[in-house]
C-alpha cells in the first residue's frame, strides 16, 4: 500500500511538471463609425469594428528560473453593422423645393423681361422704318417737284 501511495504521488507530481503554464493576454479594441449622407434622404450606417489580439505565453511547468517561453499571437478582426436606416429629411427637402421655386420664378421673370425688351426694340425699329419711309416720301416729292416752266418728267418705255 505504501508503494501504491508513493507511486500515485509520483504520478501526480510528474503530471504537474508536464502541464505547461499558460498566460493569456487579450486586447480588444472596438471602433464605432457612424456614416451619414444628407440630401433629402438621410442614410445612417453604424458599423462596429472590433480588433481582438490574443497573446498566449506558454512556459514549461518546471521550477526552473529563466525558462524558455513561447508567445503565440492570434489576431481577429470583426466588422458588425449595428444600425442601417434611411430616413427622409423633411426640412432639407422643403428648403430644396423653396430654392427650386425661387429659381423658377427668377427664370420666368427673366423671360418676361427679355420679351419686353424685344418688344421695345421691335417698336423702335418700326418707328425708324416709318421715319425712313416718311423721309423717302419727302425726298421723292422734292425731286418730283419741278420749277415753273420746266416740263414734267416722262416715263420711258421700260417704265422708269
Amino acid at each position: 500500500m505504501k508503494n501504491l501511495m508513493l507511486t500515485a504521488c509520483a504520478v501526480l507530481f510528474s503530471l504537474a511538471a508536464v502541464n505547461a503554464q499558460v498566460n493569456k493576454d487579450i486586447n480588444e479594441t472596438t471602433t464605432v463609425k457612424k456614416v451619414t449622407k444628407k440630401d433629402t434622404k438621410v442614410e445612417t450606417v453604424v458599423v462596429a469594428e472590433t480588433e481582438t489580439e490574443e497573446g498566449i505565453i506558454e512556459v514549461e511547468g518546471t521550477d526552473e528560473q529563466d525558462q524558455n517561453s513561447d508567445v503565440k499571437v492570434n489576431k481577429k478582426d470583426k466588422v458588425e453593422v449595428v444600425d442601417n436606416s434611411t430616413n427622409i429629411d423633411a426640412e432639407n427637402e422643403a428648403k430644396m423645393k423653396a430654392i427650386e421655386a425661387e429659381k423658377q420664378a427668377q427664370l420666368e421673370a427673366s423671360i418676361k423681361a427679355e420679351k419686353a425688351k424685344a418688344e421695345r426694340e421691335r417698336q423702335i425699329l418700326l418707328e425708324k422704318k416709318k421715319e425712313m419711309e416718311r423721309q423717302l416720301e419727302e425726298q421723292r416729292k422734292k425731286l418730283e417737284h419741278r420749277p415753273k416752266g420746266m416740263a414734267k418728267l416722262k416715263k420711258g418705255d421700260d417704265g422708269n
